[in-house]
């Protein structure tokens, strides 16, 4: 405080108390402005701990559902390349039972393996449609199996 404050304030607190009393300078307390809006009561610090801890188990689970969606992702991965190699090995034996049915490979492995001839012109037989038919082809076919 500058000189002349002071002596204001000495002035002020003299004529206060008279001639004869010593006066007695008041300190000036600096209260702290509190609003009554900012003040937060025990409610209020429950809720916002609950609140808290809240979006914190809200967070956990996020994580957990991330980490789960993860792992069934990787798992489809791995079965959609499982697939493709089973498909792989698919497309490779229809490959080889093409080849194994092609009538070239047959007609070469009959010849050289069971010693198969084409035949002559003399011994091919040809079948007529118009020929007469067993009216009842079935019943004769029992027949000559069981012989009855």
């Amino acid at each position: 405080m500058m000189a002349a404050e002071k002596w204001y304030e000495y002035q002020k607190c003299y004529k206060k108390y008279g001639l004869d009393m010593k006066p007695v300078c008041e300190v000036e307390k600096e209260e702290k402005y509190k609003s009554p809006c900012s003040q937060i009561s025990g409610k209020d610090k429950a809720r916002l701990l609950f609140l808290t801890l809240f979006a914190g188990l809200l967070c956990i689970c996020l994580i957990i559902t991330a980490a789960y969606s993860t792992q069934i992702k990787f798992n489809t991965n791995s079965l959609l390349a499982q697939a493709a190699v089973v498909q792989g090995e698919i497309e490779n034996l229809n490959v080889a039972i093409k080849s194994a049915n092609n009538v070239s490979v047959i007609e070469e492995r009959a010849i050289n393996e069971l010693g198969m001839v084409y035949p002559e012109a003399d011994c091919i037989a040809y079948i007529n449609a118009d020929c007469n038919t067993i009216p009842d082809f079935a019943l004769t076919l029992k027949q000559l199996a069981f012989k009855d």
